[in-house]
Formats: structure tokens, C-alpha cells, sequence
């Protein structure tokens, strides 16, 4: 008898701490709740059901993966894009999935992730954002054996980065830009900052017009995210007042070339100056549609591919498989009139496939 007492008192008290870790682990779990992703441009009730959150919930013992999306915004079709790829792929590969959107916040996008590690999460996606912004809590993530798939965010810290080619995509719209200026002229750059993807794109410009001493960036109009269309609207309604001396407008993105274009066409400046951009949303092309419209150009994008394909290498990671550290997908070359006239996008072919374009006769 007396050696079944230790045994009794150390079975009550597993007994015991097992009855209050219940209710933990249940709190832990309730903390989860869903944010209304909102749309605020063209095709955003279909973006809005596709952002509905999944309910919270930490990798389980039975193998469960669990992956968290950080959104930095969902105001355009590309964030909303990226939302709707890692929804589908997340469904499909039976994966569950807690989303969050910062409303262009960084440091709510920072808080949201910080979160997320609380959680007990599997992996993290972050869509896009001020990457920099990042870094410490990316560092802790690396530091914690969790996964960090960016999209659009070149980081030591990042697992795997999956971004549209935005060298040649940055390059391609530069050189349209010099053929359709005549190899002179002034041109107005749109920018929002802290995105590698917009620093690549507008290094490219730079790149590109070394080489065309006649054109000049004569001024960069750098605006957040928030009320994107209204405020370029307004900003580059009063610079070309005080500056008309100007002929394309770069935009870095596309909901900057959707301000612009609406202050292009009011000043009645269509014929003089051209907009182009990067992000085929859909009210971009709306816009490119109109007749009137300055908008002349777009590289556009497959933003559900990153989403989904970041799901992909999240898994691929938690399951200790090697993944690439970046990820490019193709991008698409949009010309109002013309596209074969200005654009050299890149051929794609096999061995034999070039074979036979270089050398038919042999």
C-alpha cells in the first residue's frame, strides 16, 4: 500500500494539470477571428467572398498545416488576386489557412504577423508591403524554424520570394516608353514606396534611359496606398497646372495610372502626354479601354499564381522539402493599338524548339 501512494498523488496531479491546460488551449484557439477583407475597386465582390478568413488554428499532433497570409492591402486586383490564389490552393490541398489584412498599415501588418506566431502557425505568407518594415519580425520567424514565403519582398530572412519578372517587366515598359517619346522628352514618374517590386521596376527605367541623354525624369510624385486614385488624381492635377512640359507619365503601379489618367483627360492633355503602368487591375484596363484615355501601355501581372504558388512552397518547406529562394512568374505585355509594334517579350523554348528557330535549314 504505501508504494501505491506515490503513484496515486503523481497520477492526480497529471490529472489535474490536464484539466487546466483544456481551457488554454481553447482560448488560444477562439483568439482567432476573421477580418472582413475589403474591396475597394472594380471586381470586388467576387475578391470580398474569396477574402473571408478561415477559423484559427495551430498545427496539430495529427500532422495538420497551418498558414497565415499577411495582406498589406486588398484596395487592388493584384493583392486581392494573391488573397484568392493561396484561398484556392490553401482548399485544395486541405491546408488551413488564417488571413489578415493591414489596410495599408505597416505596423498593423507587423502586429498581424506577430500575431500569427503566437498562433502556432505552420508557415507565414506575407503579400507584399514595406519590406524592410519586416525584417526584425522575419528574423525571429528564421530564428523559430517557421517558414517566411514573401511575395514581392527580397530578404535574407525570407524562406522563398515569389515576384513577377519585374526586371524584364520594368525594361520592356522603358523601352516603350523611349520609342513612343521619339528618344526625347520629360517624363513624370508615379512611385509608392518600400515595394522591391516598384524599386525594380523604376531602377529599370533608370537603366534604361542612360542611354537616351534627351529624356528626363523631371519629378517623382510618391503617394501610400490609401485613396491611391484620388490622391494621384489630385497630385498630378497640380503639377502638370504648374508644369506642362511633360510627355509620359510612368507609373510604378497601376491604380497611380488611374489618377493619372482621370487628371490627363479633365486637363484635356490626352494628346500630349501617355500613361503607362505595371498591374493590369481591372479598372486599369477599363480605363485603357476608354477612347480618350492617355493610357496607352501595361505590363500586367498573374497575381493568383503567386498566391497559390506561395501556398506550394510554404507546404513544400514545413515538410523539409528544398525550395528555390526566389520564385518569377511571367508577365503579360498589353499595348492599346499595337503590341507587336513596341514589345520584345522573351521567347520561351525548348532546345529543339530553338533549334529549329535558329537554324531551319540544318
Amino acid at each position: 500500500m504505501k508504494k501505491l501512494v506515490p503513484f496515486l498523488l503523481a497520477l492526480l496531479m497529471v490529472l489535474a494539470i490536464g484539466c487546466t491546460a483544456a481551457p488554454a488551449a481553447e482560448t488560444a484557439a477562439d483568439t482567432a477571428g476573421t477580418t472582413e477583407a475589403t474591396a475597394e475597386t472594380a471586381g470586388g465582390d467576387a475578391a470580398q467572398a474569396a477574402a473571408q478568413e478561415a477559423t484559427a488554428a495551430p498545427a496539430g499532433d495529427d500532422g495538420t498545416i497551418t498558414i497565415a497570409l499577411s495582406s498589406q492591402h486588398l484596395t487592388n486586383d493584384f493583392n486581392r488576386g494573391v488573397l484568392a490564389g493561396v484561398t484556392a490552393k490553401a482548399e485544395e490541398l486541405g491546408v488551413k489557412l488564417i488571413t489578415a489584412n493591414a489596410q495599408g498599415d505597416s505596423n498593423k501588418q507587423v502586429a498581424d504577423i506577430e500575431n500569427f506566431l503566437t498562433m502556432g502557425v505552420s508557415a507565414v505568407i506575407i503579400g507584399g508591403g514595406e519590406g524592410p518594415a519586416f525584417e526584425p519580425v522575419m528574423q525571429k520567424m528564421k530564428e523559430m524554424g517557421i517558414p517566411c514565403i514573401t511575395v514581392d519582398i527580397t530578404s535574407e530572412y525570407s524562406t522563398c520570394n515569389l515576384t513577377s519578372d519585374n526586371f524584364n517587366g520594368g525594361e520592356q515598359l522603358s523601352l516603350y516608353c523611349v520609342n513612343k517619346l521619339g528618344r526625347a522628352g520629360n517624363i513624370l514618374v508615379l512611385d509608392t514606396p518600400g515595394w522591391q517590386s516598384l524599386i525594380i521596376r523604376l531602377r529599370m527605367l533608370d537603366t534604361v534611359i542612360q542611354d537616351y541623354p534627351a529624356i528626363k525624369i523631371v519629378q517623382t510624385i510618391s503617394i501610400g496606398t490609401n485613396d491611391a486614385v484620388n490622391n494621384y488624381y489630385k497630385e498630378v492635377k497640380a503639377y502638370l497646372q504648374g508644369n506642362s512640359d511633360v510627355q509620359c507619365v510612368y507609373c510604378d503601379w497601376g491604380l497611380a495610372a488611374v489618377g493619372a489618367s482621370k487628371a490627363i483627360r479633365e486637363l484635356g492633355m490626352q494628346d500630349k502626354i501617355f500613361v503607362v503602368c505595371v498591374d493590369a487591375d481591372q479598372v486599369v484596363l477599363e480605363e485603357m479601354k476608354q477612347a480618350d484615355s492617355p493610357l496607352t501601355a501595361v505590363v500586367g501581372q498573374y497575381p493568383d499564381k503567386l498566391g497559390s504558388g506561395a501556398v506550394e512552397m510554404a507546404v513544400a518547406s514545413v515538410k523539409g522539402e528544398s525550395i528555390p529562394k526566389e520564385v518569377y512568374a511571367p508577365i503579360i505585355l498589353i499595348e492599346k493599338t499595337n503590341p507587336q509594334a513596341w514589345f520584345s517579350s522573351p521567347a520561351i523554348m525548348t532546345p529543339d524548339e530553338a533549334w529549329s528557330a535558329l537554324y531551319p535549314a540544318q
